[in-house]
Order: C-alpha cells, then sequence, then structure tokens
C-alpha cells in the first residue's frame, strides 16, 4: 500500500458529509481562497508562480488518530464530523485521475531547508514542523485553464465509518444519524458519536480508583 497509509480521515462538517453521501463526490477547493493558514497559501502561490501553472485544488486528510487539534482547527462546534476512508481503495480512486498528485506532508524545520537543493514539485507537500501532530495526506490538482474546483467521484463503498463531533447533543445526534442513514442507500457504515470531549470508560476507571489518602 503506498506509503504504509492504513486509512485517510477527512474532518468536516455535516454539510459536506452530506453533499459527499447525495452526490458521490468530493470537492477540491482552491487553498488561496479556502485556507487560513498563510504559510500554506504563500507557499502555494509561489509554487503556481514558479510553475507556471493557472489553477491548483487541494483537499486534506490524515492518516493519523483522532485528536483534539483535528476537531478544533478542521471540524469544530456541533456540526463537525470526521469520515474514515479505506486509504487503499480511495488511493486507487486518485492514481486514476490525470493531473492528480497525492502524498503524505512532509514537514521541515525552517534551519534544515536548503533553497539551491530544493525539489520545486515537493512545495504543496511542505509544512513547518510544528504542525507534524496533523499527520495530514494531501491531494492536488494541478494544471491549466480550469477555473472550477475538481470533483471526484467516490463510491460510498469504501467509506468505513462516520464520527460526528461530540458537542452535538446525544439527542439530535440519533436524530442526525438517522437523516444520515436514510442517505445511505441502505449501506453498512458505522456511525458514531465521538467520545474525545467526555470518554465514559476513561472517567469510569478514576471513578472506580480507591481513595488512599
Amino acid at each position: 500500500m503506498k506509503n504504509n497509509v492504513k486509512w485517510l480521515c477527512r474532518y468536516t462538517t455535516l454539510e459536506y458529509l452530506l453533499d459527499l453521501i447525495i452526490r458521490k463526490k468530493m470537492v477540491l477547493l482552491d487553498p488561496i481562497e479556502h485556507w487560513e493558514d498563510k504559510n500554506d497559501t504563500i507557499v502555494i502561490e509561489e509554487y503556481k508562480m514558479k510553475s507556471k501553472i493557472d489553477n491548483l485544488y487541494a483537499l486534506c486528510f490524515t492518516y493519523g488518530s483522532e485528536t483534539i487539534h483535528h476537531w478544533k482547527y478542521f471540524s469544530s462546534g456541533s456540526n463537525g464530523c470526521y469520515i474514515k476512508f479505506n486509504a487503499e481503495q480511495l488511493i486507487k480512486i486518485l492514481n486514476k485521475i490525470d493531473g492528480v498528485r497525492h502524498k503524505k506532508i512532509s514537514y521541515q524545520k525552517i534551519n534544515e531547508l536548503k533553497p539551491k537543493s530544493f525539489d520545486l514539485k515537493q512545495m504543496p507537500f511542505i509544512k513547518r514542523f510544528p504542525y507534524k501532530i496533523e499527520k495530514e495526506y494531501r491531494v492536488i490538482w494541478e494544471g491549466k485553464g480550469n477555473d472550477k474546483p475538481i470533483e471526484i467521484e467516490i463510491p460510498l463503498e469504501i467509506i468505513e465509518r462516520i464520527t460526528i463531533s461530540g458537542k452535538m447533543p446525544s439527542n439530535v445526534f440519533e436524530t442526525i444519524k438517522t437523516l444520515i442513514e436514510s442517505k445511505l442507500d441502505s449501506r453498512k457504515i458505522k456511525i458514531y458519536r465521538s467520545t474525545i470531549y467526555e470518554n465514559k470508560k476513561w472517567i469510569g476507571f478514576f471513578k472506580k480508583v480507591r481513595n488512599e489518602t
């Protein structure tokens, strides 16, 4: 399997999740318009200029485990969620699309960068070392003359699970879960509510600890 990636998770919001489920497509967007991090967007602008390409669209995943960072930065609020894909199957789809490149992000320290020996093609796949916790896997499409976001057809069968933000009230979650299931055409995809903010098993352990003082 490419890069030894077992799964790829997309942190997003419910509206994008429902759009994916209903249209069976994922959208790559212009990072310069949609990303907040100037470390990323300015590097992308420089890459486009130096490579003489008109457009670059991107979509970001993580191959790492669930973290507070992912929820806060990419899926904040009660409508946040993440979609876990089978990495092998998703990568097979990406490999068939002209203009698409994808790989793990390389996290670099500023004092380790060497401009003279730097590979220009790697610019869209590099981030500063402090972002290493993200374990990002980035998908880009680059080319000329296309001013519309790129859409990739995704069979729902490659989705392994859907996790909804733990900030969503449990009764609302049950309603949303029923709605999502109704759009899956009887496909058996696991749908959970995240416990990262309140895990009963973790809390229960400490409630059972005897008071030795």
